[in-house]
């Protein structure tokens, strides 16, 4: 059993993944009956916050990936960065309860583990922007 938070964000990755690429419906994703590993029920309500609110939030999400994802156009930012991008994002604008350096910390580990070895960065500096810039106006 798996009980970690950044076992949780990974499963987010691949359900944002699945939603992106397989046009998987979002209550398939969150049933979470698809998962490999048995996860406590705090950490499988943890996993279907950050998909939900996710989801739920795409469309400004999506629209700060593209502000500051400097001279990057979003159609060539890979899916598995667009997903961390996108669940990090949410964390940082609406999980409170998580320090900004744990959502990009996990970004960037998570990154290193199951993208490009230069995505981290990427990843980076558009949630650093976006810490820097857009939480600090709340």
């Amino acid at each position: 059993m798996s009980n970690s938070r950044r076992y949780a964000r990974v499963v987010v990755l691949s359900a944002l993944y699945q939603m992106d690429i397989g046009n998987v419906p979002l209550e398939k994703l969150i049933s979470l009956d698809w998962m490999e590993n048995e996860v406590t029920e705090e950490l499988k309500e943890f996993i279907r916050d950050l998909i939900r609110g996710t989801v739920d939030h795409l469309s400004g999400i999506d629209e700060l990936i593209q502000k500051y994802s400097l001279h990057w156009s979003s159609d060539r930012i890979s899916p598995v960065d667009k997903a961390i991008l996108r669940f990090s994002i949410y964390s940082l604008l609406h999980r409170k309860d998580i320090p900004e350096k744990v959502v990009i910390d996990e970004a960037i580990e998570i990154s290193k583990l199951y993208s490009t070895e230069k995505s981290y960065q990427f990843i980076n500096g558009i949630l650093d922007g976006i810490k820097n810039k857009e939480i600090k106006k709340e």
